[in-house]
């Protein structure tokens, strides 16, 4: 651990588009951390949408103006009142959002490592259909495959840039071994 993480246990970050495999990576990842918590900001997203009127809620959890500050509170809070190792599987594309929040918990003296999951545009492609098909979800009227797919370039496009820190490709790799290569960079 970093002497800035000094008293806390490290957040580990694990980003990258809709469909890389962050929540498959994760899960087996928290398997080879004895006591890791699993902190998704997903479930903070959604605890905002249910609550706010529709008038108020933004496309996306980066949009929403509290889901940072919230995931950012809640992933502080773990790391320091559990003294566990905290994943953390979300997509975060915007640097000013990724900036208040891995930037921040930084700057709050935790030890931060983050990873960025990536993998060719078919292959995730193919992930969101397979995904898609498991739900029963039908493609949109102009044929796409979600709205994570109509967000696949615009991540690409940017977290593929040296800000996202360590990238990891996912790509015709079980996701075990990928766990296993983060696992090692700790």
């Amino acid at each position: 651990m970093s002497p800035a993480g000094a008293g806390s246990a490290p957040v580990v970050w694990v980003n990258g588009p809709f469909g890389c495999g962050k929540t498959t990576v994760t899960r087996h990842l928290a398997t080879l951390l004895p006591g890791a918590l699993v902190v998704d900001p997903e479930d903070v997203g959604h605890m905002l949408w249910r609550r706010l009127p529709p008038g108020l809620r933004e496309e996306e959890f980066e949009l929403e103006p509290l889901w940072a500050p919230l995931t950012r509170l809640l992933v502080e809070r773990c790391a320091r009142t559990y003294g566990r190792t905290v994943v953390v599987p979300m997509t975060v594309s915007r640097l000013p959002v990724f900036e208040q929040l891995v930037g921040g918990l930084r700057r709050d003296g935790l030890d931060v490592r983050h990873f960025t999951l990536l993998a060719d545009p078919e292959t995730i492609r193919e992930r969101l259909r397979r995904r898609m098909a498991e739900r029963r979800e039908p493609p949109d009227e102009w044929g796409e495959l979600s709205w994570e797919g109509r967000q696949l370039t615009r991540c690409l496009e940017t977290l593929t840039g040296p800000e996202f820190g360590t990238h990891v490709w996912t790509a015709d790799r079980p996701p075990e071994d990928v766990a296993r290569e983060l696992a090692a960079h700790l």
